[in-house]
């Protein structure tokens, strides 16, 4: 039995040497079952009820931004402990959450132009590329989680694997992107599966074609000094209830942003 057979087969055995080896490598990772079915059950029950109230966050009815103000159930997927010690392993120690949203994609909706997230991090010019001995640096990545079976026909993401070493954006957004000669491969992601992936790598989430909304659960992690993404941005203010719930559990508080000093202030 291979490793990540292994890693599969015991939803409690985590391989993080695997995971990170094949994050660097290819731009993300599948984890399978970090999620029991029993609980991604009552999760969903939880998720689908904040998308029938109306939105007060500007995004309509297929995203919510900062989940982890909308109750503990929520809070407490930031401190999943396979997604925290990926992130503490790929981003240090004294990383932190950098934003928490829920996709909610409808039939006929989808994120399906390829992109990569922010900004290129690192520019490479064209017929340039890096020396296959330079790790490419990771400042923040997303641990996306499958609230349910993801088929072909439901848009899944879509990723075009070593493209975050390319350091450009996609050719065209509607135009399906090769790199190397790999085209994209699709997460057929099973319920409470979690992707890991970089930002940079070149990926879409493709149109929902089927009768079903296919729902993730997002949590971003950044860099200590990667500036955390929670609108209206310089004037947010954390609710008191968050602060309170997290107090006793300190590796939850310090992802959801309490430092202690730094070089900066």
């Amino acid at each position: 039995m291979n490793r990540e057979r292994a890693a599969a087969a015991d939803p409690g055995a985590f391989d993080l040497e695997y995971h990170t080896e094949a994050f660097f490598r290819d731009g993300f990772t599948l984890v399978k079952q970090v999620l029991s079915e029993e609980f991604v059950d009552e999760y969903r029950i939880a998720f689908e009820r904040e998308f029938t109230e109306k939105p007060n966050d500007g995004y309509g009815d297929t995203l919510r931004t900062k989940m982890f103000e909308r109750g503990d159930v929520f809070l407490h997927m930031i401190d999943r402990p396979e997604a925290v010690a990926f992130a503490e392993a790929v981003l240090g120690a004294n990383c932190h959450m950098f934003s928490n949203n829920g996709l909610y994609t409808k039939p006929g909706t989808g994120i399906d132009s390829w992109h990569v997230d922010e900004d290129l991090f690192l520019p490479i010019p064209e017929g340039a590329e890096l020396d296959p001995r330079i790790q490419v640096p990771c400042f923040m990545f997303s641990a996306m989680y499958y609230l349910q079976d993801v088929t072909e026909d439901m848009g899944p993401t879509q990723l075009v694997p070593g493209s975050h070493r390319s350091g450009r954006h996609p050719d065209s957004p509607k135009e399906t992107p090769y790199y190397k000669g790999q085209g994209p491969v699709s997460i057929l992601a099973k319920k409470g599966d979690m992707l890991l992936f970089n930002g940079q790598t070149w990926h879409r989430g493709a149109r929902n074609g089927s009768d079903k909304v296919r729902m993730v659960q997002q949590v971003t992690y950044g860099r200590r000094w990667v500036s955390q993404r929670f609108y209206p941005f310089i004037n947010y203010v954390m609710p008191q209830s968050v602060i309170e719930a997290a107090r006793d559990h300190p590796r939850l508080t310090r992802l959801l942003g309490f430092h202690p000093r730094g070089p900066y202030g």
